[in-house]
């Protein structure tokens, strides 16, 4: 199990638009497992991890409490929400440890984009 920790101590990251509606995040070389980083964009905030070499770029909030999910801990493909412990797979973002979980409460994902040597995200 492995604590997020952000690779720039921590700070949210405030973004702006570099053109179009591409918002650049990241350089590349930058990006390894364990990577997180918290995204202001627009007044929503969004979390970016690598872990096992797949990068995500999702909502950071658990859709259980609405908590921040950037003090989450990772462990065989799956977040676990620092309040309540429940486990969302990475993958599909469902629930994996609790009966009954409104299938139209996982995580939500955003795409990434790539351009050049930076990762972002189209809004």
């Amino acid at each position: 199990m492995r604590a997020f920790t952000a690779v720039s101590a921590g700070a949210i990251k405030v973004i702006k638009k570099v053109s179009g509606s591409f918002y650049s995040l990241e350089k590349l070389h930058r990006l390894v497992d364990g990577y997180r980083q918290v995204f202001n964009i627009g007044g929503r905030s969004l979390l970016l991890i690598q872990e096992d070499g797949q990068r995500y770029l999702l909502e950071n909030r658990c859709p259980h409490a609405g908590h921040p999910l950037h003090d989450s801990t990772y462990e065989n493909g799956s977040l676990r929400c620092p309040l309540h412990g429940i486990q969302f797979h990475l993958e599909s973002g469902l629930a994996l440890n609790v009966e009954n979980f409104p299938v139209d409460k996982c995580l939500m994902f955003f795409r990434l984009s790539y351009r050049d040597n930076e990762i972002g995200v189209m809004l």
